[in-house]
């Protein structure tokens, strides 16, 4: 693997499938460099897990092809937590066990929590996948060792917003949203900016994760006079809930957060899901050359196109190569994540990432692009 520093904006490009020929091969009979991995790669939330364990393997093999970690393979084992928070800390206490140079999950705010309790008193470094940034911007304060790939949540609430006031001259919102972590979390912080927008949210409805029915839900928010639904939640509850407010003949725009955009939704929402907006971080439509290498790569060897979540992963794979190159293969926690907040900006597939001690996530709402689902295919704008 090949970092490069671009003088002119400051920032590292890793010229791995993004760039040039390939320099020799890492030397087989050197000791891999570990790192766990928990994902959510069956269950519910295999949507979301499938594409992360995909953009992770394929990160190992472009870093292994152009050079590995300072000539040493790197190897991600990958393990499956089903989407359940007990699996999880199970798992990263067994990686704590086995010595690994860091850990990469979760998929899903419960699990990404309770990964981060057993890497920050292990004091190993954590890359997670989901948009809560409160896993590591806790109150106790910022978590050393936790660091994250998705834009966290008040950035996709700002740009969601601001989106639905432009595009569609938004006035009062309804928010319908699981009543798990990530929707009841997501609530909340839409609330907080909408109020900074200064636009009302008139109704906010949480429905049961597993639910197949959210009629009761919609009739709530037919009748509160909302002409916008921000739909946050990363189930498979997303699309029938959309194929509901088509039924009911619900005259509102339908603009859903970044985990409502999955190769599932499409199916299961079919011609419903034409016109649904959502946030989505890898720019499929208008890509620069390192998302386009991306976008090739992984069709090639998965023979569909990736999603957002393949995207946050394959950049976790490759802040964790960085940083663990910086540190000349050191895994000790404190190194690893003083690398992190010290790297050069790491212009990824997902966006442009330049952590701080104080923003584990270092990105803003440019970061963010729009896409809507026309055709049962997502286009960005």
């Amino acid at each position: 693997m090949r970092f490069v520093w671009n003088r002119c904006v400051g920032s590292f490009t890793i010229l791995g499938l993004i760039g040039a020929s390939a320099p020799a091969a890492v030397a087989a009979n050197r000791d891999p460099i570990t790192i766990g991995a928990i994902l959510s790669i069956s269950g519910l939330y295999a949507p979301l897990g499938e594409p992360e364990r995909n953009g992770l393997e394929l990160a190992e093999k472009d870093i292994n092809a152009h050079g590995g970690i300072g000539g040493r393979p790197l190897h991600i084992v990958i393990q499956d937590d089903e989407g359940k928070a007990d699996t999880a800390s199970q798992l990263a206490t067994s990686f704590v066990g086995q010595n690994v140079a860091m850990i990469i999950g979760g998929t899903l705010t419960p699990t990404s929590n309770a990964i981060a309790r057993v890497t920050n008193a292990a004091k190993i470094a954590q890359i997670y996948m989901t948009p809560t940034d409160t896993v590591w911007n806790t109150k106790a304060g910022v978590l050393p060792y936790v660091f994250e790939t998705t834009p966290r949540n008040a950035i996709e609430a700002d740009k969601l917003i601001d989106f639905s006031k432009t595009k569609f001259g938004a006035k009062k919102f309804a928010v319908l949203h699981d009543d798990a972590q990530y929707g009841s979390g997501g609530s909340i912080v839409l609330a907080a900016e909408a109020q900074k927008a200064n636009v009302p949210i008139v109704d906010d409805e949480p429905f049961p994760i597993t639910s197949t029915d959210v009629t009761a839900q919609l009739e709530k928010i037919k009748a509160s006079g909302a002409d916008t639904i921000l739909l946050w939640t990363a189930s498979p509850v997303a699309a029938i809930a959309v194929r509901q407010i088509r039924q009911l003949d619900l005259k509102v725009n339908v603009v859903g957060s970044t985990g409502i955009v999955s190769d599932n939704f499409l199916r299961v929402a079919a011609k419903d899901g034409d016109g649904v907006y959502a946030d989505m971080d890898l720019n499929v439509t208008h890509p620069n050359a390192q998302q386009a290498a991306f976008l090739a790569a992984y069709r090639a060897a998965y023979h569909v196109r990736p999603a957002n979540f393949a995207s946050f992963a394959w950049d976790a794979g490759h802040l964790a190569a960085l940083a663990l190159a910086k540190t000349n293969g050191n895994r000790d926690g404190d190194a690893v994540a003083n690398a992190l907040v010290t790297l050069p900006p790491y212009h990824g597939t997902t966006a442009a990432f330049k952590f701080s001690a104080t923003d584990h996530n270092g990105l803003s709402p440019n970061d963010v692009h729009i896409a809507f689902d026309k055709g049962a295919v997502w286009f960005t704008i």
